[in-house]
């Protein structure tokens, strides 16, 4: 039985910048993987329900159970943090630690409490947060409520194996809790493929690079093609907070494959673009790519495009 205390990895930004050559990037998914998690209101008021959907994959195609909880006001926004929280709060009023669990069970709603607000010191609302824990297992999840933590146990189906920590994802998303501040998702104006629309339903066909390196450089100039998801304008907002404070969002962008190699796995929305390539492995097989955009304040969209590499 593990606990959440001792899992310390979040779901976010969590493409590798770098690794060494005999190692997969982090923009390379071949196995289970979380990618994003959204919010209809990453802003919410007190009382407002908040509808999270979760963009996962698994190469194995195996059946994912979920589990959700949350926590308020948390002394620290971290996993950790909100597993404390949600210990703390079944311990002491009998409220239940998971507040939903099942099978590909990847969305979640939850209604922020009418005291989110008013249970803080004046000082302290600009922090006001909700927390959505998240456990993923591609397997057998089970969960015991003790009064000092939360164990979990993600298992292989049919064998009973105990999975390894990067072998199921669990993850923090945070609901900033305010009176009048909102934050709109980041949209995606265009996905393109060599400088044109690439639109949705369309597979695109490529030829592979001659070596499986993890170096995009090497690669022939007939095997590389541009990639981008470019965010509209408005969604690089800016202003100023309820609390006085001005601010102007930082958006990127993340791009993910299940095979492949990267220019830039990782791109501003000014210059959204990145090269990638096919690399040797992938020939005759249909690959998956997805971009995956970001703000600062909590806001993400995403898009999936096919290709076939021949």
């Amino acid at each position: 039985m593990k606990k959440l205390a001792t899992v310390g990895f979040f779901l976010g930004l969590s493409s590798l910048l770098g690794c060494a050559a005999e190692f997969d990037p982090g923009s390379r998914v071949n196995s289970f993987r979380v990618l994003g998690q959204q919010m209809d209101l990453p802003f919410a008021k007190p009382g407002e329900t908040v509808n999270i959907s979760s963009l996962s994959y698994d190469p194995s195609g195996r059946s994912v159970t979920w589990a959700w909880g949350a926590c308020v006001n948390p002394e620290a926004s971290t996993v950790e943090g909100c597993m404390n929280k949600i210990a703390t709060d079944a311990a002491t009023s009998g409220s239940p630690a998971i507040l939903a669990q099942g099978a590909e069970l990847s969305n979640f709603s939850y209604t922020v409490p009418t005291s989110a607000l008013d249970s803080l010191p004046e000082g302290a609302k600009a922090t006001a947060m909700v927390g959505i824990l998240s456990i993923a297992c591609p397997g057998d999840l089970s969960i015991e409520q003790d009064s000092n933590s939360l164990p979990f146990s993600c298992k292989e189906t049919g064998t009973g194996r105990v999975f390894a920590l990067d072998e199921y994802v669990v993850g923090l998303k945070r609901i900033q809790v305010r009176g009048t501040d909102r934050n709109q998702n980041p949209q995606i104006e265009q996905v393109s493929f060599d400088g044109a629309e690439w639109p949705e339903a369309e597979v695109k066909q490529v030829i592979a690079c001659d070596t499986d390196n993890n170096d995009y450089k090497p690669c022939a100039d007939d095997t590389k093609h541009k990639i981008g998801a470019r965010p509209t304008a408005a969604s690089v907002e800016s202003g100023r907070t309820e609390f006085g404070v001005d601010f102007t969002e930082q958006v990127i962008i993340e791009y993910y494959a299940t095979e492949g190699v990267f220019e830039n796995e990782i791109k501003i929305a000014a210059e959204p673009e990145t090269g990638w390539a096919a690399r040797k492995a992938a020939s005759g097989k249909d690959l998956t790519l997805w971009m995956v955009v970001h703000d600062d304040r909590g806001g993400a969209t995403w898009a999936e495009r096919h290709v076939h590499v021949q």
